[in-house]
C-alpha cells in the first residue's frame, strides 16, 4: 500500500525450514533484516535462549537498520513472546517513533490456561510483569483475540488503545478460489473416490497438537459411524498428538490420517470435501477470542464449515463458519456435521464475500486506519 516496511526477525528459530544469514535481504517485495540468535533442538532452556537474545540483538543492530532503510515512523512489536518488547520500545524512543505492540497471544495467560506451565512458575511472574509494561508503554496495542480488551485494561492498557485485526486470507487465494483449477494428486484422488461411491467426506487440515481437540473430532467419527455411516473423516496435518490420535482411531473403518501436502492440494481437498470441521476444548482462554488461519481457508474453499466451540469464542467470526457446536462434546459434533450435510453447502460467491471482508488488503487498511 505504498508504505515501506522492514521484518525484523531471528536468523534461527524452529519455524524457519533453514537457518537465515544475518543481515539485510529481500524476499518478494518485502525487506528483511535476521539477527544472529542461537540454535537449540527440542530443549526449552535452548528455546528461551534463543527468544532472550533477540532483544539485545535489536537494540545492537537498530542503528545499522536505520541507516540502511531509513529511520522508522513506527515500530511494531509483533510475536508469539514479550521478551524482546521493551528493547523494541527503547529503539522506537531512540528514533522518535510511535511504538506499537500486537498480541498473537495473551502471554502469560495462554501458557497457564493450556496446562503448559503452573501459574507459580517464576517464568510466569517475570511474564506477567512484561505484559503490564508492555501495555503501559505501548502507543497502541492491536490483537488478533475480539475479547481481549477487557483483559488487558485490566493489566495497564489505557483507553481508546486497543484495536481488534483478526488473522486474515491473502488477495491471491481468494483469486485462487474464484478460478478454481484441476489439482492431481493422489490425496485428492482419495477424496473423489469416496465421493463417488455415495460418502459424504469431512475433512479437517492443520495442527494434531494438544490445544486443537483432535480428540473430539475422532470420537465424533466414533458415533457417526454407528448413526451415519456415510461419512468419512480424512485428517492431513503434523503434530504431538498424530501418534495417540492414530491409535484412538486405529479401529474406525471411517477415518483416514494423511500426510501434509501443498497448500494448493489442501485448497483443492477442501473444495473437493463435503464439510470441513475444527474443534477447541472448552477453556476459559478462548472467551477471549480465536483466529485460526484454518477457518479462512475453510470458508474460501470448502461448501460448510463446523467447529466446535463456545460462543465467545467464535466472537467477530461467526460469518465464517456454517454450523458451530458446544466444545468438548463428540456426540453433539457428529450431529452439528450430520445436521450441516442435510443441509445445502454455502455457494461459493456467498463464502467468497464473506472472505473479503478479512483479505489482507482489507486488514491493512483498517491496520494503517
Amino acid at each position: 500500500m505504498g508504505h515501506r516496511v522492514v521484518v525484523v526477525s531471528a536468523a534461527f528459530h524452529h519455524l524457519h525450514m533453514e537457518p537465515r544469514t544475518p543481515g539485510a535481504q529481500r524476499i518478494g517485495r518485502v525487506d528483511f533484516w535476521f539477527l544472529d540468535t542461537p540454535r537449540y533442538g527440542n530443549e526449552s532452556l535452548g528455546r528461551l535462549r534463543n527468544n532472550l537474545y533477540f532483544g539485545p540483538r535489536l537494540r545492537l543492530n537498530a542503528n545499522g537498520i536505520a541507516n540502511l532503510f531509513g529511520k522508522p515512523d513506527l515500530v511494531i512489536a509483533s510475536s508469539p513472546h514479550l521478551f524482546f518488547v521493551r528493547a523494541a520500545e527503547k529503539v522506537a524512543r531512540r528514533f522518535n517513533a510511535k511504538f506499537w505492540v500486537e498480541v498473537r497471544d495473551l502471554w502469560p495467560k495462554s501458557i497457564v490456561a493450556l496446562g503448559m506451565t503452573p501459574a507459580w512458575h517464576p517464568l510466569v511472574k517475570v511474564l506477567a510483569w512484561e505484559e503490564r509494561r508492555a501495555y503501559r508503554s505501548a502507543d497502541h496495542v492491536v490483537c488478533l483475540l475480539a475479547n481481549a480488551e477487557v483483559h488487558m485494561r485490566s493489566r495497564g492498557l489505557a483507553a481508546n488503545k486497543f484495536t481488534w485485526i483478526p488473522n486474515g486470507v491473502s488477495d491471491e487465494e481468494i483469486q485462487r478460489a474464484l478460478e478454481i483449477t484441476a489439482v492431481t494428486h493422489s490425496q485428492l484422488t482419495r477424496i473423489t473416490r469416496a465421493k463417488a461411491q455415495g460418502r459424504r467426506v469431512v475433512f479437517y487440515a492443520g495442527g494434531m497438537g494438544p490445544p486443537n481437540a483432535m480428540e473430539v473430532i475422532v470420537d465424533a467419527a466414533r458415533v457417526a459411524a454407528k448413526t451415519n455411516p456415510d461419512i468419512s473423516f480424512v485428517l492431513i496435518g503434523s503434530g504431538g498428538s498424530r501418534e495417540s490420535l492414530e491409535q484412538r482411531a486405529a479401529d474406525l473403518p471411517n477415518v483416514e490420517f494423511l500426510d501434509e501436502v501443498d497448500r494448493s492440494v489442501v485448497h483443492a481437498m477442501l473444495h473437493a470435501s463435503d464439510c470441513a470441521v475444527v474443534s477447541f476444548h472448552k477453556n476459559s482462554l478462548y472467551d477471549y477470542g480465536i483466529s485460526p488461519n484454518k477457518l479462512f481457508d475453510y470458508c474460501l474453499f470448502a461448501p460448510r464449515t463446523v467447529i466446535a466451540c463456545e460462543a465467545t469464542a467464535l466472537s467477530g467470526l461467526g460469518e465464517l463458519v456454517t454450523t458451530r457446536c458446544e466444545p468438548d462434546d463428540a456426540a453433539g459434533l457428529a450431529r452439528a456435521l450430520a445436521s450441516a450435510l442435510a443441509a445445502p453447502g454455502r455457494p461459493p460467491a456467498e463464502r467468497i464475500a464473506v472472505a473479503r471482508r478479512y483479505s489482507y488488503s482489507e486488514l491493512a487498511a483498517r491496520y494503517l486506519a
